[in-house]
Order: structure tokens, then sequence, then C-alpha cells
């Protein structure tokens, strides 16, 4: 019982700090390569609606933050799912380490 708890939690906290990882992979990303990449995502997100959808928003529009909102959720929801992973195979190998 108390192997099935402390599993949990192990995997929980790796799946919390796979998710703020990479919200702040992608928002440091967003921000640092801005001038390189000839604007931010909301730019990019603004001119694809513009094309394919023949919107005309602009980057400050609120379907565009609406649709970055978006994006920053499935990189959140992709990072939890890796850190969840790397923290059950953490978990495995310490196992089998400490198993009588």
């Amino acid at each position: 019982m108390e192997d099935t708890r402390r599993a949990k939690r192990y995997l929980l906290f790796g799946a919390i700090i796979g998710g703020i990882l990479s919200l702040s992979i992608t928002l440091l990303m967003d921000t640092f390569y801005a001038g390189a990449l000839n604007g931010t995502w909301r730019d990019a997100i603004a001119r694809d609606l513009n094309t394919s959808l023949s919107l005309g928003v602009t980057p400050a529009s609120l379907i565009v933050y609406v649709m970055f909102g978006v994006v920053l959720a499935i990189m959140t929801a992709f990072g939890s799912f890796m850190g969840f992973i790397f923290s059950f195979f953490l978990y495995k190998f310490f196992a089998f380490l400490t198993d009588k």
C-alpha cells in the first residue's frame, strides 16, 4: 500500500515538473528568439489564421490569444507526459536497485 502511494507521488511530481519545465522553455523560446525568427508565436498564429482562414486578425486579437493558449496547453500536456514517463523509468530503476 505504501509503495503504491509513494509511486503515485513520484509520478505526479514528475508530471508536474515536466509540465512546468515545458511551459517555461516554450515561453522563454518565444521571448528570446522573437527577433531572430521575425516575430513571436502570436505573430505566426495571426499570419497563419490570415492565410488559411482569411480572417484579417492582428497579433493582439482575442482569437490569437486563445489559439496561443491552446498551443501552450498542448505543449504543457506533452511536457507533463514526458515528465511522467521519465519519472516512471527513474522510479523503476531505483526500485530495481533497492529490491531485495
